[in-house]
């Protein structure tokens, strides 16, 4: 199916509020609350049996996509790399415009893609430059794109894990995340609460580092993305302020843990700021149709 036979883009432009109160005459200009910011999120899982099918999303990616993910050894690890490729390529083009192959990236030192603004499939500015993260994990891929324009510096981030495993939760907390998180893993018996919370704070951090693009390596430790809803809590000089941002964590399968992370510059007052929407999640099995 077309991408373009999709209707499920959000309404970006919504009228002003009526601040002039009825009948009190002639009085100042009412201010338009600035339209909020809104994404798309598509996660892909393989078809049920048989495997992850590699070659059905060959015509959905660059020459260079496919020798990559094709020299893989392991299939499941090839599939969810290619279908991250090929949905946000197909997000791009529904949400943005242009044809899905028509678009190009580039990578920043610390490891976030981006659209490769000298090669665009037409002009784009700051402005409308897409912002995009990706994330893939055993069965699964997922992808985050920006709807309409986003202000200079408003950015975002995804991260999705597999969580059919049992892992060190509470040794691993007190090496790599932040105290408060460390002492909140502690406070929980040890099973499926702890597990559970720690697959959220993990997606979480990774969702603000994408956001950032910073690494994991050196950064994991130094916010806390604690709460429901989730507060995020850092150093200023690295993450602004607190109350640019917004984070969302769910199940997207049975199987995987998800969170979503996006900020924005807070203006100048009396400016208001972008509300940011949480993105509608869309799920698909094999392809989208």
């Amino acid at each position: 199916m077309s991408p373009d036979a999709w209707s499920d883009t959000p309404i970006l432009d919504r009228p002003p509020r009526d601040l002039s109160g009825a009948g009190a005459g002639p009085g100042p200009e009412p201010e338009s609350t600035p339209a909020p910011l809104t994404a798309a999120l598509w996660t892909l899982r393989p078809e049920h049996g048989g495997g992850p099918a590699l070659e059905t999303l060959r015509a959905h990616l660059s020459p260079n996509e496919w020798f990559r993910v094709s020299s893989f050894r392991d299939p499941a690890h090839a599939w969810s790399s290619a279908a991250t490729r090929a949905l946000l390529r197909l997000m791009l083009a529904r949400y943005h415009g242009g044809e899905p192959l028509d678009w190009h990236f580039r990578t920043e030192p610390g490891g976030r893609p981006h659209v490769d603004m000298t090669r665009p499939p037409f002009p784009l500015t700051e402005a409308t430059r897409p912002r995009f993260s990706l994330s893939h994990t055993r069965g699964l891929a997922a992808c985050l794109v920006s709807v309409g324009d986003w202000p200079p510096g408003a950015e975002l981030g995804v991260d999705a894990e597999w969580t059919v495993r049992t892992v060190p939760a509470l040794r691993l907390a007190e090496r790599f995340f932040h105290p408060d998180e460390a002492r909140a893993l502690a406070a929980l018996p040890r099973g499926p609460a702890r597990q559970t919370l720690f697959m959220t704070l993990w997606t979480r951090k990774e969702a603000v580092l994408k956001a950032l693009g910073l690494g994991i390596a050196n950064h994991l430790g130094d916010i806390a993305c604690l709460g429901d809803p989730a507060r995020i809590a850092g150093p200023a000089a690295m993450i602004g302020a607190p109350e640019a941002w917004r984070l969302g964590s769910e199940d997207a399968t049975p199987d995987h843990r998800l969170s979503w992370a996006a900020h924005t510059p807070l203006p100048a007052a009396p400016a208001c700021p972008r509300a940011i929407v949480p993105p509608a999640h869309r799920s698909f099995i094999g392809w989208p149709s």
